[in-house]
């Protein structure tokens, strides 16, 4: 049955293979722990068990709320297939989820984490390539990882992304990371063609697709080797792009755009800029505040 729903969502809402996946962990967690086999009218006590449960572990209200939203959509999936009875989940409550503005780096910080990959090496070659494209355009590390050869438009400066629910858009990608992802296809990857197992832009040293895990250890090397004490994964790379868009002026539909999402709701989360860099604007561009300046010199 679980299956059957998940690839129900799979073919009738184009869910991606992560989202796919946390379904899978949240409702088999849950069908464990409430010890379920073929009868599923549960009764409330035992969703209030699983609540208590999850708070114990100190779970995040976000994560809190995900698992709701697996399991709400699962048992009414049971319930239109007269599986069960009642939808358990359906009048319950998500935690509510305070705004917050993620982690990111400083474009400083950025910068000596770029320097760090020995270019006299073939992995350091194809690492600041990885590294580059990562903080020119935003994109996720599924989207990188999936990257083909073919969807790199060099001529035109655009790289072509999958995204969520497969979802195609065209980004651009700098001069910065042009410059290093045509190096790595000429001095490294055509020699890679004829042994490749995968049209994929970045391949391993066994010419092999790279796991998520494999590119997290790369950035977390690079990291610690510029000294960086922030915790930095592959999405703090994003979180940075899109802040220091916003800061450099970008306009929130434009960066939505960028980052391929859905809603511009999500985007929002990169408006909390840092306060001094609120005042250093408002002290430049607000008319007022010239002429105060202009006066004082």
């Amino acid at each position: 049955m679980l299956n059957d729903y998940l690839q129900y969502q799979e073919l009738e809402h184009g869910l991606a293979g992560n989202t796919i996946s946390a379904y899978r962990r949240d409702i088999k967690e849950f069908i464990k722990l409430a010890g379920l086999r073929s009868n599923f009218n549960i009764p409330t006590r035992t969703v209030n068990q699983y609540l208590t449960h999850l708070n114990q572990l100190n779970r995040r209200p976000a994560s809190i709320a995900r698992k709701i939203s697996s399991l709400k959509g699962f048992f009414g999936y049971l319930v239109e297939k007269n599986i069960a009875a009642a939808n358990p989940f359906e009048h319950l409550r998500s935690p509510r989820l305070s705004r917050y503005h993620p982690e990111y780096l400083s474009v400083s910080e950025i910068e000596e984490i770029l320097r760090q990959p020995d270019l006299k090496t073939k992995a350091g070659i194809r690492d600041l390539a990885i590294l580059e494209l990562l903080y020119g355009t935003g994109m996720r590390i599924s989207e990188l990882i999936n990257l083909r050869l073919a969807a790199v438009y060099d001529e035109v400066g655009f790289i072509k992304i999958i995204g969520k629910g497969n979802k195609e858009r065209l980004v651009p990608y700098g001069s910065h990371a042009r410059t290093a992802v045509a190096r790595y296809i000429e001095e490294i990857r055509e020699d890679k063609k004829r042994h490749a197992q995968s049209d994929v832009l970045f391949l391993s040293n066994r010419n092999r697709k790279f796991s998520r895990v494999a590119v997290w250890k790369i950035i977390k090397k690079y990291a610690a080797r510029a000294e960086i004490s922030k915790p930095v994964t592959p999405h703090t790379f994003r979180h940075s792009f899109a802040t220091h868009m916003i800061e450099g002026g970008a306009d929130l539909r434009t960066v939505q755009e960028l980052l391929g999402h859905t809603s511009i709701t999500t985007t929002q989360i990169y408006t909390r800029i840092d306060k001094e860099y609120l005042l250093t604007v408002h002290r430049d561009y607000h008319p007022r505040e010239r002429k105060t300046e202009c006066k004082r010199d």
